[in-house]
């Protein structure tokens, strides 16, 4: 799990991580949040200097709404959720730590982490297939294969390299099947 620290540090663990395009623990942390999603992340911590009674207050609901709860489930319903917020907002409280939004900075390296593996993709599966070869032209009025496809089996067994070659296929056409509408448009227009 990773924390924002603030604009310029990244917490993982004991471990502080700068925002530095050259620094591979900053590296694996957008692999990481392209990979996993944004639950591997979280806001920075905030601060605030509310009063219990302020944050009470703020969390009740209308009071037309708890008069209506009274009357239609009782008087210890009402209790119970008003209760609620009593125990999360102590008298003891003097500030709430709570969690910021995650900066869109994070949105960015995301986008900017799918277009360049989407990319990447799209070049994996422009090229020849081992096992077809490629076919073109040799000289002029000789069409023939311009790279020999590979066996399919060698000794009995699948060739590693055709094998190697369709799960990397097979992969690229899930990045490329997954990758969002817009990141594609960006690279289109």
């Amino acid at each position: 799990m990773y924390k924002i620290i603030n604009d310029r540090i990244i917490q993982k663990g004991n471990t502080f991580i700068p925002r530095s395009e050259g620094n591979r623990d900053y590296q694996q942390f957008k692999e990481d949040i392209v990979g996993i999603g944004k639950t591997c992340v979280e806001g920075a911590d905030i601060e605030t200097q509310i009063s219990y009674v302020a944050a009470r207050v703020a969390e009740y609901p209308p009071i037309v709404d708890q008069l209506d709860k009274i009357y239609h489930e009782g008087i210890d319903a009402w209790k119970a959720d008003i209760k609620v917020i009593k125990d999360k907002y102590p008298k003891t409280q003097v500030g709430i730590t709570s969690i910021a939004p995650l900066p869109s900075w994070i949105d960015t390296i995301i986008f900017e982490k799918q277009k360049e593996k989407y990319i990447e993709a799209k070049a994996r599966l422009a090229q020849h297939e081992l096992a077809n070869g490629l076919r073109g032209y040799v000289s002029p009025n000789v069409f023939d294969y311009i790279i020999e496809p590979l066996p399919l089996w060698v000794d009995g067994k699948r060739n590693l390299k055709v094998v190697q070659d369709e799960e990397e296929r097979i992969a690229a056409q899930i990045v490329i099947d997954n990758t969002p509408q817009a990141v594609i448009d960006s690279i289109n227009t």
